[in-house]
């Protein structure tokens, strides 16, 4: 069992503390026991799509384990290379540094789910890590347990049977993402030939 002491921080449904036993990975427990499964879908949904979007996800272990926290899952963690913790998306725009460099790779991250049908819904500014490494940046998506999971006002859920339903909605989101960042967003169609 490990033991995690060091935490890293919260959102609505986990909270982060880092690896007592490798400060390059970081433990994520469930807020409450019913959101368990989140960590179950996250790892589940880290292995369906990691072969797609490999540069912008984090690497994951493949199973739960034991902690003094409850059930954790384990991940990379992401560090600057000045060993600081890196810093989530609203910390960039906040500090207007949204460069051309964050830009193309949020354009190429937009391009891949388009592309391979991957349905996220997500796009907090808080669930984009942008690293630092070797003088330039790397935006890294946090988010998995949104795959496939809208937040939908229809109880039939159509979006996960209709893949251009599905489509048009994370446009729709990825939309209001680059107009929050106040860039234009790259007009992608998924080629249907």
């Amino acid at each position: 069992m490990l033991i995690l002491t060091k935490f890293i921080g919260h959102g609505a449904t986990r909270i982060c503390f880092e690896h007592p036993q490798d400060v390059n990975k970081c433990v994520k427990i469930a807020t409450s026991p019913k959101n368990t499964k989140l960590l179950l879908k996250e790892i589940e949904t880290y292995f369906s799509i990691q072969s797609y979007l490999s540069e912008y996800i984090l690497k994951y272990e493949n199973k739960l384990i034991d902690t003094n926290q409850g059930k954790g899952l384990v991940c990379e963690l992401l560090r600057d290379e000045d060993g600081s913790y890196s810093k989530s998306l609203d910390y960039w725009l906040f500090r207007n540094k949204i460069d051309e460099e964050l830009i193309s790779q949020l354009w190429h991250f937009s391009y891949c789910l388009i592309e391979h049908d991957i349905f996220f819904y997500d796009f907090n500014l808080k669930n984009f890590i942008i690293q630092q490494r070797n003088g330039h940046k790397f935006l890294y998506y946090t988010d998995l347990k949104s795959f496939e999971t809208y937040k939908s006002w229809t109880f039939l859920k159509l979006e996960k049977i209709i893949p251009p339903l599905a489509r048009f909605l994370m446009i729709k989101r990825l939309r209001k993402l680059f107009k929050t960042l106040k860039i234009q967003p790259l007009m992608v169609q998924k080629n249907t030939h």
